[in-house]
């Protein structure tokens, strides 16, 4: 990845962004190349080169959305892990765009599903607030590879979703 000025790129579980600049820095005596991303709501990260190289990926590309599409619509067998486990096997997937569409499809369905007696197959509202953490960034980026609206996005999403 060049990472050029203007290059649409994603910064893991902060989400899409543009490459606002690419600067030389005097850092302990060492000229070194800071790559600025700036992202949404006014945040920018600044990161030197090879760090950016590790960290930031490109915007999907239609395959990449047609995988997409496949884990949306996949409907694997409900998964029997305590809410912790998969809490935390939900916050290892933020920032991969794999693992945000895993995230929402599973969170969708346990959602959908109707509780259960004394428990239930609910989601906690910490899950909920990663569900919906995972749709903004997943809509978001989408939304920015295909060059059409959030809303646009979202019914797509919302189509690979639903049942068959």
């Amino acid at each position: 990845m060049n990472l050029a000025v203007g290059d649409l790129v994603v910064y893991g579980v902060h989400g899409p962004g543009t490459v606002e600049a690419r600067e030389t820095r005097r850092v302990h005596g060492e000229e070194r190349t800071v790559v600025v991303v700036a992202l949404a709501g006014g945040l920018s990260v600044q990161l030197p080169l090879p760090l950016a190289r590790e960290q930031l990926r490109p915007l999907l590309d239609e395959a990449g959305i047609a995988t997409i599409e496949q884990v949306l619509r996949d409907r694997p067998p409900p998964s029997g892990e305590s809410w912790l486990k998969r809490h935390r096997e939900s916050q290892a997937k933020l920032g991969h765009a794999l693992g945000l569409a895993e995230i929402i499809r599973d969170g969708s369905i346990r959602e959908a599903a109707p509780a259960r007696r004394g428990g239930g197959a609910r989601l906690s509202p910490s899950e909920r607030e990663l569900l919906r953490r995972a749709r903004v960034l997943l809509t978001t980026e989408i939304a920015l590879a295909r060059d059409v609206s959030i809303e646009d996005t979202e019914t797509w999403i919302e189509r690979q979703l639903a049942p068959s």
